[in-house]
């Protein structure tokens, strides 16, 4: 089993930020990990495809958001948004991919 970790540290500015994976070759997403340097932040996070589809909505999160029971199909390059992150603040992510 080979596991792909796409790991970032963004910032929010006025609410809002991204990060971009490296090309997925093929496998089942298993865990997204988003954790707000402070524990108060409130955020909403989505996950598009490189057709610009939303392909995951995890809607309000406080602090943190630890899905590992997710179980989806993955392939290509995706982009994790962050937006309404009230206050602006750092987010540590992490996005497993098991090939």
């Amino acid at each position: 089993m080979t596991v792909y970790q796409h790991r970032a540290t963004v910032t929010a500015a006025s609410g809002a930020t991204s990060t971009a994976t490296l090309r997925v070759r093929g496998g089942i997403l298993r865990q997204m990990f988003i954790v707000a340097n402070t524990d108060t932040t409130v955020f909403r996070a989505n996950l598009v495809d490189e057709a610009s589809l939303t392909v995951q909505n995890w809607g309000f999160h406080t602090g943190m958001l630890n899905d590992n029971a997710i179980s989806m199909p993955a392939q290509g390059t995706y982009t994790l948004n962050i937006t309404n992150a009230s206050p602006d603040d750092t987010f540590k992510i992490l996005i497993g991919v098991e090939e």
